[in-house]
């Protein structure tokens, strides 16, 4: 993530910049993937005026401050834009017919991609038949069985068809 920080009718002040990078940075944490984000500290007389805009995935955030100090009117804003990142994220959770983002890619997922989760174990010693795969099918709660058959030594796979038949998809 590019950040920006500018300093208007001021000198620059590295110590500044620095504690805005880092109250940045814990801000994109709780974004899905920020792009950019740009902080401006200007002093216009005796207030200084502090302004964060922060461009993610297809959201922009804004705040902008005024006080005394420049550390106090940053943290305002540092917290305006958290608050707009938290209402943001329970709009989503919330929208009509749709599952909370965090259930439709798994909990621990960051980026988006879907996670593989391991439903039930099951082992096989020996190879089977396709005949007896089938019947190991009806008994379990599973769509479908992957075992290695008894006739070829192959990996297969029996699965439940939605006609109420069986399919039987094997390595050519």
């Amino acid at each position: 993530m590019e950040i920006k920080v500018t300093f208007r009718h001021k000198e620059p002040d590295e110590k500044l910049k620095e504690y805005a990078e880092r109250e940045v940075e814990k801000v994109s944490r709780l974004l899905y993937r920020p792009i950019e984000a740009q902080v401006i500290f200007s002093r216009e007389k005796s207030r200084v005026i502090a302004e964060m805009n922060i461009l993610a995935d297809h959201s922009q955030f804004f705040a902008r401050s005024q006080g005394e100090d420049f550390y106090l009117t940053f943290d305002q804003v540092v917290n305006k834009v958290e608050t707009q990142v938290k209402k943001y994220h329970d709009r989503r959770k919330r929208s009509k017919g749709r599952r909370p983002v965090e259930e439709a890619v798994g909990e621990g997922s960051e980026l988006g991609i879907p996670e593989i989760v391991r439903s039930s174990e099951f082992f096989i010693s020996k190879p089977i038949t396709v005949e007896e795969a089938v019947e190991v099918l009806e008994n379990g709660a599973s769509g479908f069985i992957a075992f290695r058959n008894a006739e070829n030594e192959k990996i297969c796979v029996v699965y439940r068809r939605q006609d109420g038949n069986y399919g039987l998809i094997e390595p050519e």
